[in-house]
């Protein structure tokens, strides 16, 4: 060996020292996971005793249990291909009881995001997430960046995210029971994912155009006979009708102000694989005869937003096929109903969503580069070192899509609400104001906006 290459071996040993003994930045709160006996976490399927404490690292969040009295709680890995295809692992964590963790509410169950797929700085899916409050869709799963060390040792920037299910502060419907039979409470509390990992509960069905579909069963899980034939009669429905004649149908059976605001989101985003995967919807319970809707949501996974970078519509030649979303932009219903949420987002949210991110762009810059020293060079690990580079390029790429988008619908088609008035804040229930492009209406002496937000 001669010295230079002694050099280069020794700078090479050094380095690996060097990313072993990475630690926490502190600039982010820290979730401390200690398991069982230190054992590893090796798939998705096993749940691991442990021990979990948060130190909000004097941010405005309060800290969670102590090293000296830490919270008790089971772990396990999660996801399919981030858990297969990365180094880098997510993880899920259930606590024994419901836990309120950095001011988010009550629940036993969380999520570690790795975001190790994620070559935009990390802010892909907090991008789809600010997009999706900004649209009003029902609930928007929030999120906290974080740094994650677990059984001792540092491994980088995650994201602490509510985990998808039915609750009352996350999917807000009647839960039913598994297994349940009564004709009135198999008409609601269902959570399904249209899906391309198939299982032995999935409902397989064949859509119009000939591309076989799968939707996966979140909640309930364990289904009677009168569940699962209920189940069915609902999915063929929805296939059914997409591919009718009948727009009163359509509007029965699916509530397309939601699925607009669910589209236009995934649009913004151009994730072509947004119909394909973790494409959630939900059905609360019928009451006195009313059948509630099929909605979309809550957006999840934006692992393959911005990937394509085609000025084209997202269900037009996608990387994956993209089910019921081509036919249903067919309806002129669907296409004045994302015209509408198109204003209002373009008037009144594109830049303060903007804004959003570059603040987040901030508070987590410096853990990003620290994530890049642990993880540098493993299974497809994206290196986000370069923060203000991949930063820049995000926002150029929310940018371009919002203007090509613009040049396509301009600015959208305004809301038209009859009997609209021009009356100040404090007067009588029901009564709707139109300031500055903004539509707000007074329910109970608060005020909300055209999307359901509650304004201040």
């Amino acid at each position: 060996m001669n010295k230079l290459q002694f050099i280069g071996l020794l700078l090479a040993v050094l380095g690996s020292a060097f990313c072993f003994a990475a630690t926490p930045t502190r600039t982010l709160p820290i979730v401390y996971v200690n398991t069982q006996n230190g054992q590893g976490i090796y798939d998705t399927e096993t749940q691991i005793p442990a021990k979990v404490y948060i130190d909000s690292v004097n941010t405005k969040y309060p800290s969670l249990g102590s090293a000296s009295a830490p919270i008790e709680a089971m772990i396990k890995g999660r996801g399919n291909w981030t858990w297969n295809g990365f180094d880098k692992k997510p993880y899920k964590i259930k606590f024994t009881e419901k836990t309120k963790v950095l001011g988010m509410p009550n629940n036993r169950h969380w999520c570690l995001q790795a975001g190790a797929d994620d070559w935009l700085g990390f802010m892909r899916n907090p991008l789809g997430h600010k997009l999706s409050k900004a649209m009003g869709l029902r609930w928007t799963p929030r999120m906290r960046p974080v740094e994650l060390v677990l059984n001792g040792e540092y491994k980088g920037f995650y994201f602490l995210t509510e985990h998808v299910r039915i609750a009352s502060h996350r999917v807000h419907i009647k839960e039913q029971a598994e297994g349940e039979t009564h004709p009135d409470s198999i008409t609601g509390g269902w959570l399904v994912e249209i899906d391309n990992y198939q299982s032995d509960n999935n409902i397989a069905f064949e859509e119009g155009n000939g591309q076989w579909v799968m939707i996966s069963l979140r909640e309930p899980k364990e289904l009677s006979s009168a569940q699962r034939s209920y189940l069915e009669q609902q999915i063929y429905a929805i296939n059914d009708v997409l591919y009718g004649s009948s727009s009163a149908e359509l509007e029965r059976i699916l509530d397309i102000n939601e699925a607009a605001k669910y589209y236009l989101v995934q649009e913004i985003m151009e994730d072509c694989e947004s119909y394909h995967g973790s494409c959630f919807l939900y059905k609360d319970r019928d009451s006195l005869g009313v059948a509630d809707k099929w909605k979309f949501g809550p957006v999840w996974d934006f692992g393959n937003a911005y990937n394509r970078h085609e000025e084209t519509w997202i269900y037009v030649n996608p990387t994956w096929p993209q089910y019921w979303i081509g036919q249903l932009a067919e309806w002129p219903v669907f296409q004045n109903a994302v015209q509408e949420q198109w204003w209002l987002f373009y008037h009144n949210q594109k830049d303060s969503v903007r804004a959003d991110i570059l603040e987040l762009a901030s508070q987590i810059e410096k853990a990003a580069i620290r994530d890049a020293d642990v993880w540098r060079g493993t299974q497809n690990y994206c290196d986000n070192s370069n923060f203000a580079d991949v930063r820049d390029r995000l926002l150029r790429r929310y940018d371009w899509r919002i203007n090509w988008l613009y040049s396509q619908w301009g600015e959208g088609i305004q809301p038209k609400v009859e009997g609209i008035e021009d009356v100040q804040r404090n007067d009588v229930q029901g009564t709707k104001i139109l300031r500055n492009g903004q539509l707000l209406i007074l329910r109970g002496g608060k005020t909300y906006n055209f999307q359901g937000q509650q304004t201040h």
